[in-house]
C-alpha cells in the first residue's frame, strides 16, 4: 500500500504523512522533498505555529514556482520527468489527488 504526498499529490509514499493521532512520519517525498514532521514545523512567532495545511500550500507554491524538481528522480516514474522536473500535464493529474486542480 502507498499514500499520497498532502504537498504535491504524489501518490507512493510508503508511510501515511500523519497517523491515526496526527503525528508525521518524518518520511521525506521523493518527489516534492517535503519531510512531514520537519518541514511542517514553521513558528510564526514564539509559541504560535502556522497550521499544516497553511505550511504545505506555502512549500506547494514555492515547489512549483521553482519549476517541480523532483528530488529523487531514480524512485519517480521517468514517464512524468522532463528534465528532473515533473511534467506539467502530469502535475496537473498528480495535483487532483490533493483535490487542487480537480475537473470543472
Amino acid at each position: 500500500m502507498t499514500y499520497t504526498c498532502p504537498v504535491c499529490g504524489f501518490d507512493e509514499l510508503d508511510e501515511p504523512a500523519y497517523n491515526e493521532f496526527n503525528d508525521p512520519s518524518f518520511e521525506i517525498c521523493s518527489c516534492c522533498r517535503f519531510q512531514f514532521g520537519d518541514d511542517d514545523d514553521v513558528e510564526i512567532e514564539e509559541g504560535l505555529f502556522m497550521q499544516r495545511e497553511e505550511t504545505h500550500a506555502m512549500y506547494r507554491q514555492a515547489w512549483i514556482a521553482k519549476g517541480t524538481p523532483i528530488f529523487m528522480p531514480e524512485y519517480y516514474p521517468k514517464q512524468f520527468q522532463l528534465d528532473g522536473a515533473v511534467t506539467k500535464e502530469h502535475l496537473i493529474e498528480q495535483l487532483k489527488n490533493i483535490r487542487i486542480f480537480e475537473d470543472q
